[in-house]
């Protein structure tokens, strides 16, 4: 891996932070990262099941233009679909509001 090295006449200056959450704060930073993961994986298999689909389509000698369609994911199409999926999904609908 290359080295950083600060052109010269250059100061390099870095900041170290630690958080010191109280327990309210510390339950709080853990729900919102359960979320974004429960997001993120949602997201992950909403991508593969249509890849897995089209694989399966493929070995049934489906054509290209009858396989099913791929499912964008971009950041905004990912985002529209999450939240239609998020108020109807069982595994959302219960606790994404909080």
């Amino acid at each position: 891996m290359k080295r950083f090295q600060p052109q010269p006449g250059f100061v390099v200056q870095a900041y170290r932070f630690a958080l010191d959450p109280n327990a309210t704060q510390e339950h709080a930073l853990r729900s919102h990262c359960g979320a974004a993961r429960a997001a993120y994986n949602w997201a992950v298999g909403w991508v593969t099941a249509s890849w897995w689909q089209r694989r399966a389509e493929e070995t049934y000698g489906i054509g290209e233009a009858g396989l099913t369609q791929w499912r964008p994911w971009s950041l905004p199409a990912l985002r529209k679909a999450f939240n239609e999926a998020k108020h109807t999904d069982p595994r959302f609908s219960a606790w994404w509001e909080e």
